[in-house]
């Protein structure tokens, strides 16, 4: 796991998009602490059925912005990494800087407001989120696992709000 949280953090501004497929027989508790641990910032996805024969784990399927498969064997395979790099080649730079890039091909990568924190509603109960969005008093947040949600902004604790509306003027700014 730790080399793909690796290739995540190399990879991901140029366009990698990873997905994590649990495919063994961990409770969502075990998993929860496996994306804790590991410090996951992808999504993981359950009860995947690949869309290639694998024999082992773990596994790697790329494919390319196309949809074409480019490499499927085991993530540590100096294969794998090669075939990640000639795909983002072909898509080019998402910043646009390299003229012939064809930024459409990636997939978007949620942007964050505020990076992941422990939250407080107005309850006192605690959630662990970043914070992605702000629009019309509603945040969408995201878990560390990827999955996100919509909060009402003035359900959370007086504190919590103003570090929100901090973070949104501040970006409003920028």
């Amino acid at each position: 796991m730790p080399h793909l949280v690796q290739m995540d953090k190399k990879y991901a501004k140029k366009g990698l998009q990873l997905i994590g497929a649990h495919v063994q027989a961990a409770t969502n508790e075990e998993l929860t602490d496996i994306i804790k641990n590991y410090k996951i910032g992808f999504p993981i996805a359950t009860k995947v059925n690949s869309p290639v024969p694998s024999k082992g784990i773990p596994h790697m399927i790329v494919f390319g912005a196309d949809g074409n498969l480019v490499f499927a064997g085991h993530p540590a395979n100096p294969d794998a990494e090669k075939a990640i790099k000639a795909a983002l080649k072909k898509v080019g730079d998402p910043g646009g800087a390299s003229g012939d890039a064809d930024s459409s091909l990636l997939a978007p990568r949620p942007e964050t407001l505020v990076e992941l924190r422990t939250w407080t509603n107005a309850e006192g109960k605690t959630m662990k989120a970043k914070l992605l969005s702000v629009e019309n008093g509603t945040g969408k947040f995201a878990f560390a696992d990827g999955r996100t949600f919509d909060y009402a902004l003035d359900k959370l604790s007086d504190e919590d709000q103003k570090v929100v509306a901090e973070k949104s003027a501040s970006t409003e700014s920028e």
